[in-house]
């Protein structure tokens, strides 16, 4: 093929090369091609439904354990007669311990951290025991977030 591509572009031009080109090895190619990228494809998406339902035949079946295990535990005997409830005090028993700080942190960070946490847990019913510095292990915040998200399981 290379031949007569050289010898028509010598000799006449694009006219004399379409004139002596093979049009079924053309087509044969062409469609060699499109069928093995089909017949790939298919077997890419065979593949990952078949990992999709392994994992979730072992995602159920660890469920079920789970259940089975909770079933299986001793129930605690009932007795005839109902335990008083617990009497809560008026107020707070004692004050907390003041977190250890590590040095460096301001108090003003100190009380945008227990705003958070009080924002997040809904309730201040909770003692902060120390504040310090995370070590970010030297790789950028949002380098290992997007690590952890690329390399969490289904």
């Amino acid at each position: 093929m290379l031949m007569n591509t050289l010898s028509a572009s010598a000799s006449g031009g694009f006219a004399d090369y379409i004139k002596n080109v093979d049009w079924t090895e053309v087509v044969t190619v062409v469609v060699a091609g499109v069928g093995i990228v089909l017949a790939v494809l298919i077997v890419l998406i065979l593949v990952f439904n078949i990992f999709g339902k392994l994992v979730s035949g072992m995602e159920k079946r660890a469920k079920a354990r789970s259940a089975k295990n909770a079933r299986n535990q001793e129930p605690k005997p009932v007795s005839a007669v109902p335990a008083a409830p617990a009497k809560r005090p008026a107020g707070r028993i004692g004050a907390a311990p003041a977190p250890t700080v590590e040095t460096g942190v301001t108090p003003e960070t100190v009380a945008a951290v227990t705003a958070a946490i009080t924002a997040f847990e809904g309730s201040d019913r909770f003692v902060i025991c120390s504040v310090k510095r995370k070590d970010v292990g030297g790789r950028n915040p949002w380098a290992r977030a997007a690590i952890n998200e690329n390399t969490k399981s289904f």
